[in-house]
């Protein structure tokens, strides 16, 4: 699972991830109350319907399908939503995990 970071993330659209130059798709935005004052809406010109954006930090996720990795070192790329502007990611962190002794099977070798 990645865990990252974003300032200024617009709304309704998420960062897209890349890892080894293929888009495994949008993060998922941790987003808080909307009474928040960190939020701010904005109409641009000829434009009937408002976007929203988040004037401060977020938490975002997303799952890394554990075939798109290879050995050795890893490329990963965050690309801030469209139209969004400049942006900037920090606390960024990546768990690899595997729970072999809570899982719900047993792999045994033949005997």
């Amino acid at each position: 699972m990645l865990t990252f970071e974003i300032a200024n993330p617009r709304v309704e659209a998420p960062p897209e991830v890349y890892l080894n130059g293929q888009n495994i798709g949008p993060a998922s935005l941790m987003l808080p109350d909307l009474s928040d004052p960190a939020y701010r809406g904005e109409v641009e010109r000829l434009s009937t319907q408002m976007h929203f954006n988040y004037t401060g930090w977020l938490r975002a996720q997303k799952i890394v399908p554990a075939a798109s990795l290879k050995v050795g070192t890893n490329d990963l790329v965050v690309i801030n939503g469209a139209d969004t502007g400049a942006a900037a990611i920090r606390a960024t962190q990546i768990q690899l995990k595997y729970i072999w002794d809570k899982a719900d099977y047993l792999l045994r070798t033949g005997h």
